[in-house]
């Protein structure tokens, strides 16, 4: 009978410790993340940044620039076809500035763009030592 007792004081006093401890949830204290805003991070501002480079380097139209832009295998894919697309760079850089994260880890990450009403992915890749993103797949 006191093992009961000891039971039901224990299982009162961890659910009172939990009550007191535990974070609620209101207007001053949200326990969720903003959904509408990713989580600042060092690699989401360093992604930004080259993203930004990306759609600099698309929209100046030069093949040369988007070729600094993108990685050695996206060169080797797309290296050939960058010359006959130049007329889409500058459509493809508004594009970008709408993009919307849709994935991302310290190496790799995915946005989705919209282009005539048509939904696409374009995907970062980390290529170096320093720590640059290079468009991998567009």
């Amino acid at each position: 009978m006191k093992s009961i007792k000891y039971l039901l004081i224990g299982v009162l006093l961890a659910f009172m410790v939990d009550s007191f401890t535990s974070c609620k949830k209101n207007e001053s204290n949200p326990v969720e993340p903003d959904p509408s805003k990713p989580p600042e991070t060092e690699v989401i501002n360093d992604l930004e940044d080259d993203a930004l480079k990306t759609i600099a380097a698309f929209k100046s139209g030069s093949v040369d620039e988007v070729k600094k832009i993108i990685s050695e295998s996206a060169n080797a894919i797309y290296g050939s076809d960058l010359e006959s697309a130049k007329p889409k760079f500058v459509p493809f850089s508004e594009a970008l500035k709408n993009k919307k994260l849709i994935a991302y880890s310290e190496m790799y990450a995915e946005y989705e763009i919209i282009v005539d009403g048509n939904s696409y992915l374009v995907a970062f890749s980390k290529q170096n030592e320093a720590g640059d993103w290079k468009l991998i797949r567009f």
